[in-house]
């Protein structure tokens, strides 16, 4: 299991509404859909569940199970950073754990 973290560069909370998960919080490059389980959302990609959760001071990204490649795995905490910023018109950043 991997784990990136999201936060806002200025040390903020990320304002990110629950009615915006599902068109921002998935990847651009990636087919994706939304599943059920834990966490605020989660969404299925190629056959892994990623799961989103708020955490202090930012948004959780975990790729369950066996995962998928390391790159595709940072294109995709990459390309939802990216989505993010552009909807909340503040700048992220993304940490891997």
């Amino acid at each position: 299991m991997r784990e990136f973290l999201i936060t806002r560069s200025d040390g903020n909370t990320i304002d990110l509404h629950k009615s915006k998960f599902l068109d921002v919080l998935k990847p651009m490059s990636f087919p994706s859909r939304k599943v059920a389980g834990k966490g605020e959302h989660r969404i299925e990609v190629n056959g892994c569940e990623i799961s989103f959760t708020y955490e202090d001071p930012g948004i959780l990204i975990r790729f369950e199970g066996a995962g998928l490649p390391d790159e595709e795995e940072e294109q995709i905490a990459d390309e939802i950073a990216t989505s993010i910023t552009k909807t909340t018109g503040k700048k992220v950043e993304t940490t891997e754990f």
